[in-house]
């Protein structure tokens, strides 16, 4: 009988909605204003745009690198090896049945040094102790945390001035046409970041977001490399595998990367007719060989 009143009262409850709390630095809002700007670099259109990717979270992630203290900071991925590609058989280029394990999960703790660096690239250097032996000769650095925070909510009231609404709320052509405000002139460039702006930021992360290692929390099954027809990491398979019969390296066949380009085939489709380097490049060249021939045996 107890059991039954407790079901009942169980029933008669109101149903709310339990959410959990996100890991990560920026606030729900912030994250969905950020995959719309992060879509405004990279837009979508027959491929998935930076959103889709995974560039949103790539960036949080970032931000976030040391808000977990349980865990090493994820700023290195490991390796050699993920498990994207098999082992290389005896064949010339063929895979075998066994990948390898995929040791980019396996993030590398931060030398000292290492740490106080990115602390203060996060957090900024005033935030830091220790990392602000330049701020007297160059000025404070800010961290890429407040950077964001700040820039988001510029974007929204850029938004909400030229357009009525918060940024996430606009058309997709309010959005175009108040991104294109953004990168003129609404951030003033930042001297101790090589005069970069908050879009500046924003552009680059946003693509490191879509074509990093998918380790990183971006480019999302390796879809950004998929969309640029690159087959990403390739070891330990490689480009290439060793022939023991021919005494050299062959080149996978069908591989996107060593295929010759269009215009370096002959007429009959197959031969392979490089193009003349240009002067330039034979200048580039001939540094590499100088410099190889000055090394030791």
């Amino acid at each position: 009988m107890k059991a039954l009143s407790l079901v009942v009262a169980l029933a008669m409850m109101p149903l709310t909605r339990v959410r959990r709390r996100r890991r990560g630095y920026l606030s729900a809002h912030e994250m969905v204003t950020l995959a719309a700007l992060c879509d405004c670099v990279i837009p979508p259109d027959h491929d998935p745009g930076a959103s889709a990717l995974g560039a949103p979270r790539y960036i949080d992630r970032l931000l976030s690198a040391f808000d977990r203290p349980d865990r090493v900071p994820h700023i290195f991925a490991g390796g050699p090896f993920s498990h994207r590609h098999h082992q290389a058989e005896d064949a010339p280029g063929a895979p075998s049945q066994w990948p390898p394990r995929n040791t980019l999960r396996e993030f590398l703790p931060l030398t000292r040094l290492q740490e106080l660096r990115w602390r203060a690239e996060l957090f900024g250097s005033a935030a830091v102790p220790g990392a602000a032996v330049n701020d007297a000769a160059l000025g404070p650095l800010k961290g890429l945390r407040e950077i964001y925070r700040e820039g988001l909510a510029k974007v929204d009231e850029v938004a909400i001035g030229k357009a009525g609404r918060p940024f996430v709320s606009l058309s997709l052509a309010d959005r175009e046409r108040v991104f294109a405000l953004l990168d003129r002139g609404v951030f003033p460039p930042d001297p101790r970041r090589g005069g970069a702006t908050f879009v500046d930021h924003l552009v680059q992360h946003t693509l490191e977001g879509c074509l990093a290692l998918p380790e990183y929390g971006g480019n999302h099954g390796g879809s950004g490399w998929r969309m640029l027809q690159l087959e990403g990491d390739s070891a330990p398979l490689g480009y290439s595998a060793f022939s023991p019969a021919r005494n050299d390296y062959v080149e996978r066949t069908r591989h996107p990367v060593s295929t010759p380009n269009p215009d370096e085939l002959a007429a009959d489709g197959a031969t392979l007719v490089p193009r003349p380097l240009s002067a330039d490049g034979e200048r580039v060249q001939r540094t590499i060989v100088t410099l190889v021939r000055l090394l030791p045996e």
